[in-house]
């Protein structure tokens, strides 16, 4: 069994790393990076890198969780969501109050 590295997000961004033979998928809304993520067998993911525009956390909060998703910045967008998300994450496993 291959164990895949999957980028997902706008061609700007992520269109780099195919020359490196990784898988890339460009979707331009989360929607589409929902219908991309339904398609791929998760059981042979290491890792799936979404930009943040795509990124829905409602939607795609599990594969975080499971460690098999991570939020990267995109070109487009400046929300950062990503350091967001670890930021909870960390203050979650050490017990750490909320703001």
């Amino acid at each position: 069994m291959e164990d895949k590295i999957i980028f997902i997000g706008d061609k700007t961004t992520i269109e780099f790393f195919s020359a490196f033979n990784i898988e890339t998928f460009f979707a331009n809304s989360d929607k589409e990076a929902e219908e991309i993520i339904e398609k791929i067998d998760i059981s042979r993911v290491i890792c799936i890198f979404i930009t943040e525009e795509v990124f829905n956390q409602d939607k795609f909060m599990k594969f975080i969780n499971l460690k098999k998703m991570m939020v990267i910045p995109s070109l487009k967008s400046r929300e950062n969501k990503g350091i967001k998300i670890i930021d909870e994450l960390i203050k979650k496993a050490t017990g750490m109050k909320g703001d």
